[in-house]
């Protein structure tokens, strides 16, 4: 089947952090310009963040997507997601104050995305004392709200819209019950909130009382897009931009335990999301985001190209590595090409984007992991930290720009010849061509190819 025109995909190509938010705001911004543009979204909740630029102001977008800030866009949260009601609203506040008055863009929530409640991040937050494997969570209740789907018990934002009383005070009961059994009362304990400090869950009563004042704000975005999927992606004019959540060094299947996350970070998980409307195979530009010159990572995952301390730290500063979300120090590490070609095979991607193409230093050699080997002998890639601890990266040293130089260079034949025949490299390497490259934190500092 032909792959159908005016269709883009952007995942995490590594570990999350990637710059993606910037990327499909990009990509929003010039297909509104055309005419009509649905974003879409399909996996995660309120554990993603990425900031966007508007106008004078930075704005932290969690569940919202990028394109919320356009007229000519329609955003959908999919059926694939998570939705914690209050962070919502909270960010649903954070874009009307920006734009002072009405949310630009139209924003749908999949009837069937499932709801992420206070009760799952107070579970979470008691396994992480439980579980090591917890340990690397972002407290947002994330897999606990996917886990309800696997045990067949999700309360999904129909059943909040329509008000489902029995199911909601039995989803409660059934929190209340288990974490008891951990030794803790739930309606003590403290959870996350978004911009805000931590509140009680609450009792039961408090609870509910709580959760129907919220859906009383946003039950009027709720609703089944199917119908609006198949016409739109019929009608080739629109154009489709669908923006991935974490990465797939995060999936569950191709990350490195503890530190994946519950969802599809693949571009796979659109299939379930639009209910077999749209077949991710058919998207035209099917893109992995990758930093350039390097890699971060947040959680006790260990990686083979684990950067020296200096220059990691140099790079955390110049790079603002810190979650979103979270605000946690990243990691730093050269690139790993035997991990990032594997995340690009399976993530059956069709082109590459380079983000932070400015982290560069005259001083100090690009330095690229372009294979593993076990006591001498070559390796590939394997999703599994205990034999990730056993391998000793090959690297390859390349000649390194002025990373400043570059922050205003809008075209590829205008870049130091260092940066040019780096990226030749990479598009060698990993046998895909690049889309889009960053060359600066702010926007406009990018070459679109």
């Amino acid at each position: 089947m032909p792959q159908r025109p005016n269709s883009y995909a952007f995942c995490g190509g590594a570990f999350g952090d990637e710059g993606k938010g910037r990327v499909v705001d990009t990509y929003v911004h010039k297909a509104v310009q055309k005419g009509r543009v649905i974003v879409y979204r399909d996996n995660g909740g309120a554990n993603a963040g990425h900031t966007v630029a508007f106008g004078n102001k930075k704005i932290a977008l969690h569940q919202l997507l990028s394109g919320v800030f356009h007229q000519k866009a329609v955003t959908i949260l999919g059926k694939g997601m998570v939705i914690h009601p209050k962070d919502l609203i909270t960010e649903l506040d954070d874009v009307a104050a920006a734009v002072g008055g009405k949310i630009p863009a139209q924003v749908i929530i999949d009837a069937e995305a499932t709801a992420c409640l206070d009760t799952h991040r107070a579970f979470e937050n008691i396994l992480k004392k439980w579980q090591d494997g917890s340990k690397g969570s972002t407290g947002r209740g994330i897999a606990p709200a996917y886990a309800d789907i696997i045990y067949r018990h999700p309360l999904q934002m129909r059943d909040l819209v329509d008000w489902d009383q029995k199911k909601i005070e039995s989803h409660y009961e059934m929190y209340e019950a288990i974490i008891k059994g951990l030794g803790e009362n739930l309606a003590e304990l403290e959870v996350a909130r978004l911009g805000g400090s931590p509140e009680k869950v609450g009792t039961k009563a408090e609870f509910i009382k709580l959760l129907k004042a919220q859906m009383s704000k946003i039950k009027k975005y709720v609703e089944d897009p199917s119908a609006l999927l198949k016409e739109s992606w019929a009608d080739t004019k629109t154009t489709f931009v669908f923006e991935k959540a974490q990465a797939i060094g995060l999936d569950v299947r191709w990350g490195l335990y503890p530190d994946v996350t519950a969802s599809d970070c693949t571009l796979d998980g659109i299939y379930g999301s639009t209910r077999g409307i749209i077949d991710p195979m058919d998207i035209a530009v099917r893109a992995g985001v990758i930093k350039a010159t390097y890699m971060s990572s947040v959680g006790a995952r260990k990686l083979p190209t684990q950067m020296e301390m200096a220059l990691a730290h140099r790079i955390r500063e110049d790079a603002n590595e810190y979650g979103a979300t979270t605000k946690r120090p990243r990691d730093i590490a050269y690139l790993d090409l035997e991990a990032l070609k594997t995340y690009a095979r399976v993530g059956r991607l069709t082109h590459l984007v380079l983000t932070h193409l400015d982290i560069s230093y005259i001083d100090q050699k690009i330095k690229v992991g372009t294979g593993y080997q076990i006591k001498g002998k070559s390796t590939q890639y394997q999703p599994d930290q205990t034999f990730l601890n056993q391998v000793e990266p090959i690297y390859t040293e390349l000649a390194p720009w002025d990373g400043q130089k570059v922050q205003s260079v809008t075209q590829i034949a205008k870049l130091p010849a260092e940066a040019q025949q780096f990226i030749t490299f990479i598009e060698k390497e990993f046998a895909l061509p690049i889309l889009f490259i960053t060359t600066g934190p702010k926007r406009g500092e990018e070459i679109l190819l």
